[in-house]
């Protein structure tokens, strides 16, 4: 018969108790770090989106003869066809791409981008693509200072997208909000909201963000 003595089974589970306590506490840990990681991404993000929508803007803005808001010369040799929704994440995103490239890209002339509503997520992202086509009518340039903004609003949540909310940030950015509050109350753009859905699913487009670079399209983030 063996001398050595064997754990109590009291002890035994006090052991793998501490030992899950300290598997528990690292996924706590690693958990909360990524959360934060995220959060920092966003308010940065923000930050920089809500700095460029108050700022003047460095390149040539327009309308396409179908109607949709364009940035940079229309004679780029690379021409974006963007479809997007205001309450996508993905999309913000990617919005922050184009400002971090758009002193090397946007500004010289490179890239042009022509930017679709593809409002399917939510009645939210509906009013808000309204909203951004009310800004359009006062002026191109409105449309992309408006779109940044949108964008860098993201945190706020499905509050961020109301009506109140939407009138405020045209006041922010100098529209003349009695007929911007005018198109918005009236819902004057919500059929070409809806038109410009339609087109976007006959181009292809299921998601967004989707983009057309010279006729190739592509999916998701741009590396």
């Amino acid at each position: 018969m063996s001398s050595r003595s064997k754990s109590p089974p009291q002890a035994r589970g006090q052991s793998a108790g501490r030992k899950q306590s300290v598997t528990t506490a690292q996924i706590i840990l690693v958990a909360g770090v990524t959360a934060v990681a995220a959060i920092l991404l966003i308010v940065l993000n923000s930050s920089r989106l809500r700095q460029a929508a108050g700022s003047a803007l460095s390149y040539p803005t327009g309308i396409t003869q179908e109607g949709n808001p364009y940035k940079g010369s229309p004679d780029a040799p690379l021409k974006m066809e963007l479809y997007s929704d205001f309450l996508c994440g993905h999309c913000a995103e990617f919005a922050e791409v184009l400002e971090a490239i758009s002193a090397d890209y946007i500004e010289t002339g490179k890239l042009q981008v022509i930017f679709h509503n593809f409002a399917f997520l939510t009645p939210e992202s509906a009013q808000a693509a309204q909203a951004s086509l009310c800004a359009l009518d006062q002026k191109p340039a409105y449309f992309w200072q408006y779109h940044d903004l949108l964008y860098a609003s993201r945190g706020g949540g499905m509050a961020a997208y109301s009506i109140v909310r939407l009138k405020a940030y045209a006041q922010e950015l100098g529209l003349d909000t009695d007929a911007f509050n005018r198109c918005l109350d009236s819902r004057a753009k919500a059929a070409q909201v809806q038109a410009d859905l339609n087109a976007g699913r006959q181009a292809g487009v299921e998601g967004t963000p989707t983009w057309f670079l010279n006729g190739q399209k592509h999916v998701g983030a741009m590396s």
